[in-house]
């Protein structure tokens, strides 16, 4: 077997998954090749998260391991993805489930804290809903990248939804999210919709939250159920007019608090 030295050495160092340092948060198994601080803001946040999701969507917390790996840097995260995932888009970070594991791959940096809310918030969701379809889990997934305490309101998305709305009289469908094959790439556009539903489903009505909730209480025993589209009409005359009428709620000045000024 041929010795590495020198610069073939060091690239291949970068191309093999981090794997020094090891500190598990529960489900979290987190790898990574620099010191992490054990009670990291980061780590606390993620672990707080899966009580979070598992409470609101009324699922039970898995107890199957999510590898976490973090690569220290962008050239280290991007020759491993080069080589290993030829086929993935540019970004930052990554959800792989395979037969027999769950993985987020991503790269330290200033936006680590959002990259990592969202890639976890598939591994929670894919370990207890195998089969939950891909408009829902990316639009939970926006839904939690945002901290805590901001209801899930994703500003950049609900921004670029208002310039759709004042721009191009855009409408809704969630039907044509839920046509999406498994392997379809989302736009942006399509991340918007699913947000703006998912925060619907969560943050306005009660009944909307229990739609949601018995849907994916029904995908976790049966792996097919009704379509939540098929489901809302049920619950609201025009679900599309609801989503509307959510979104312009959003829009909408909080009132002060009295006394405020």
């Amino acid at each position: 077997m041929p010795l590495l030295s020198g610069c073939a050495g060091s690239l291949a160092s970068r191309l093999t998954l981090p794997d020094r340092n090891t500190l598990v948060r529960d489900q979290l198994v987190i790898h990574s090749d620099f010191s992490l601080a054990p009670h990291h803001r980061l780590l606390e946040e993620l672990t707080a998260q899966r009580l979070d999701l598992c409470q609101r969507l009324a699922l039970p917390c898995s107890d199957e391991p999510i590898h976490v790996y973090l690569f220290e840097t962008a050239e280290q995260f991007q020759g491993f993805i080069r080589l290993h995932h030829p086929e993935f888009p540019d970004r930052r970070a990554f959800f792989v489930e395979t037969d027999t594991r769950l993985s987020v791959y991503a790269q330290w940096g200033d936006r680590m804290a959002e990259d990592l809310r969202h890639e976890v918030t598939h591994g929670y969701l894919h370990s207890v809903v195998p089969d939950i379809p891909q408009w829902l889990d990316e639009g939970i997934a926006k839904f939690y990248e945002v901290p805590r305490g901001q209801q899930g309101l994703n500003r950049a998305l609900f921004d670029r939804l208002i310039v759709k709305l004042e721009r191009e009289h855009w409408r809704p469908s969630l039907p044509r999210l839920e046509q999406f094959p498994p392997t379809y790439n989302m736009t942006l556009d399509d991340y918007v919709e699913a947000w703006a539903w998912t925060h619907m489903l969560m943050e306005s009505r009660p009944e909307c939250l229990e739609a949601l909730r018995g849907y994916l209480a029904d995908l976790r025993r049966r792996g097919a159920t009704t379509p939540l589209s098929v489901r809302l009409t049920s619950l609201l005359s025009r679900p599309d007019e609801a989503l509307l009428e959510h979104i312009r709620g959003l829009a909408k000045p909080s009132p002060l608090p009295p006394g405020g000024s």
